[in-house]
């Protein structure tokens, strides 16, 4: 095939534009390729995983159902092991410790709380956990653990619940002053119209404190 002048003109033009740009154009391409394909796969990757997870998760509620603590650690062990970055993982984390609790496996309950507390995905989640593990830690007496477990809100509409525990721990220990501060501060952050107002109300005059 024969070419004009023009086109062998335009022709070398193009070699020499693609012997000066086509490596970075290639890798260009490459990139933004690559990129699409990581996106897609990492949607299919979550996709994926969540509904393993799921699955696991219905494990753990058929365990919980069963009444059996051994059933019930067996499953939470699978979900720790398989799927301990899921959503399903905190969610399970709560339902085991307190069907461990209720079984009077105070011990596993409080172990399966202290991994929500450090593992769970929602911070709404970590918080329930943080919760529910100082309840139990007061119950038994470790007063010490319990104010660690309180020392930080993961999530900051848990505050007032936060303030009222440390008022009741504080007020377990002796603490008044302490217990009446926490208890104002919990006053202070409740709505005008949540209905716990006049629970923490009542603490608050309890320890000498009065309506804020």
């Amino acid at each position: 095939m024969s070419y004009t002048f023009e086109e062998q003109e335009q022709i070398a033009q193009m070699r020499h534009f693609w012997e000066r740009w086509g490596t970075q154009i290639s890798a260009a391409v490459l990139i933004v390729a690559l990129g699409f394909a990581g996106y897609y796969g990492w949607q299919w990757w979550q996709r994926n995983e969540g509904a393993k997870a799921a699955v696991v998760y219905e494990q753990v509620q058929t365990a919980i159902q069963s009444n059996s603590p051994q059933q019930i650690e067996q499953a939470w062990a699978a979900m720790q092991a398989k799927a301990p970055g899921s959503a399903y993982a905190g969610m399970a984390a709560l339902a085991v410790a307190k069907a461990l609790h209720d079984a009077g496996q105070n011990a596993q309950a409080m172990a399966a709380l202290q991994w929500a507390v450090q593992h769970a995905s929602g911070a709404s989640v970590r918080a329930v956990a943080r919760l529910n593990l100082s309840a139990l830690q007061i119950d038994a007496r470790q007063y010490a653990e319990a104010a660690k477990t309180l020392a930080e809100v993961p999530e900051p509409t848990f505050g007032a619940l936060f303030d009222q525990r440390r008022g009741d721990l504080a007020l377990l220990q002796g603490q008044r002053d302490a217990a009446r501060q926490a208890y104002e501060a919990a006053l202070k952050a409740l709505p005008a119209e949540s209905a716990e107002r006049a629970t923490v109300l009542r603490k608050l005059q309890s320890v000498g404190g009065g309506a804020v």
